[in-house]
């Protein structure tokens, strides 16, 4: 039996903005830049998801948007005031980057503080070089307070949604429930988002073909007509694992 069950009224608000992926942001990024430098795609890729998932749950009433500011840049939660369930969306490569600086000690990713009240079930973390475990503690319940003020009252338990990209498609379609020490408790596969198989040549050229018909119309925002592209003779890293 799982520990908890995919809520899937909350994923049809969560899943269209996070599964964005940098076929349709790109030429639209190109054209408002107007260079050759795109170094900032990748960024620009997480507003559009972060953009879009805002502006689904706008219209509904127990979706409460979680605004978190980072000083160098911004993410989302999405609270569930119905159960008490905060949602949170990254890559999967940047979730396990973030349990392993975890396990090392570093507590300054903001996923930390924000999965406090998650049951503790698994070993404990070692304090090695940060300190007593009561002043990590106190620390990290002023941060998940800042973050979420008078919702915190409220909270249960936090759930991570993750993805991977495979041929600029959303693939692995994960939430996780992670314990109080940001170890795995449990895992449900989002089904519309089951990975292939990258040795799979049919699959593969599937996507490619799909991908090519997601750069020709699957364009999200609309810059201004008028403006003359340029050449563009380079492109930055299709790595988008950020926040």
């Amino acid at each position: 039996m799982t520990n908890f069950q995919i809520d899937d009224e909350v994923l049809q608000k969560i899943v269209p903005g996070a599964t964005i992926t940098k076929s349709q942001v790109r030429d639209d990024y190109i054209e408002e830049v107007g260079g050759e430098y795109i170094n900032g795609l990748s960024f620009n890729i997480w507003d559009h998801k972060f953009n879009t998932i805002s502006a689904d749950i706008a219209s509904t009433p127990w979706l409460v948007e979680i605004p978190i500011d980072r000083h160098i840049w911004k993410t989302i939660g999405i609270f569930n005031t119905k159960n008490g369930t905060l949602y949170l969306v990254t890559s999967y490569t940047n979730f396990i980057a973030v349990q392993r600086k975890i396990k090392k000690g570093k507590y300054s990713h903001y996923m930390y503080p924000l999965t406090i009240n998650n049951d503790n079930t698994v070993e404990q973390l070692s304090l090695d070089g940060i300190g007593n475990d009561e002043a990590v503690a106190e620390e990290r319940l002023k941060e998940a307070k800042q973050i979420l003020g008078n919702t915190f009252t409220q909270l249960k338990r936090t759930i991570i949604i993750t993805y991977e990209y495979f041929e600029d498609a959303a693939v692995n379609g994960l939430e996780i429930l992670v314990d109080n020490n940001f170890n795995v408790i449990d895992k449900l596969v989002i089904p519309e988002y089951q990975s292939p198989s990258p040795d799979d040549g049919t699959t593969k050229y599937d996507n490619q073909e799909k991908s090519s018909e997601k750069q020709k119309s699957g364009r999200i925002v609309k810059w201004n007509a008028n403006k003359i592209k340029r050449p563009i003779t380079s492109e930055e890293n299709d790595d988008v694992t950020s926040n």
